[in-house]
């Protein structure tokens, strides 16, 4: 059995009473993902959080916190919605929806290179180029019409 780090035991404490932290969804060079279940709403939601080396520095909370509101401000079927961004007991954190889903990578390790179509509509494109525009890792369900992207620093509109 696989003991809990202890920047996870210090989250769960920082976050208790607010959510609770089930388990890590993913790590990349911004953050540390977790699945965690909103004690108000009864309902689960994915964190992220910025590592803790970040955390320490102002340009890096600057980065990430500005990226999350920036992500907030959309509006599309397609990007998993913020819900709150904030700080607690060091952390600095960004709560959204949680997605179930294989991520587009996992699908590409899986089962290799998606068929032209599928691989536009997974890139969140139509002929027009217009939706939004997000790195592999960050898209779940991608095989359905309701497939969302939840990489707040690639997510933008195409003009």
């Amino acid at each position: 059995m696989t003991h809990p780090s202890a920047e996870f035991l210090d989250l769960q404490a920082a976050l208790a009473g607010e959510y609770s932290i089930e388990r890590e969804l993913g790590r990349g060079g911004m953050g540390v993902v977790y699945l965690a279940r909103d004690v108000q709403l009864d309902r689960d939601v994915a964190i992220k959080v910025l590592p803790p080396h970040l955390a320490s520095t102002d340009a890096a909370r600057s980065r990430f916190v500005r990226e999350a509101r920036m992500a907030a401000g959309l509006s599309h079927p397609h990007i998993v919605p913020i819900h709150r961004v904030g700080e607690a007991g060091g952390f600095v954190f960004f709560v959204m929806s949680y997605v179930e889903g294989e991520t587009l990578g996992e699908r590409l390790r899986a089962r290799g290179p998606l068929p032209p179509a599928d691989a536009t509509r997974s890139a969140g494109r139509d002929s027009s180029r217009s939706g939004p525009v997000m790195k592999p890792g960050r898209a779940t369900t991608y095989d359905t019409p309701d497939w969302r992207s939840s990489d707040s620093s690639r997510a933008r509109t195409a003009r």
